[in-house]
């Protein structure tokens, strides 16, 4: 994703993965003005590789879980990868929403 296309790429991803606007936002807030100074970033989703090792205990249990952990690398030039397919997660109930990612390095 070069760089400043950054904004444009996840408010299309975290809303195909089920966060709100308001929870895409937040999460655009926080990263965006660390990944669009990277010419570059491959951005990959995680999804049961960070779910299986970044188990939750949460009391009393939520109906939905929604967990968007993004793993980064910043690119100096671009690299061609096959496009994720993200899951969507149906929400019903009592929700619970995390977010939260980090840099490969």
């Amino acid at each position: 994703v070069k760089g400043s296309e950054t904004a444009a790429f996840l408010e299309k991803a975290l809303a195909e993965m089920g966060l709100s606007e308001r929870e895409a936002n937040e999460f655009i807030i926080y990263w965006l003005p660390i990944l669009q100074e990277n010419p570059y970033n491959l951005i990959s989703f995680q999804q049961e590789v960070y779910t299986d090792n970044a188990v939750l205990t949460v009391d009393p249990a939520p109906d939905t879980v929604l967990r968007v952990f993004m793993a980064y690398q910043p690119l100096e030039y671009p690299i061609r990868v096959l496009p994720q397919k993200l899951e969507t997660v149906e929400r019903t109930g009592f929700t619970l929403v995390e977010w939260g990612g980090a840099e490969i390095k």
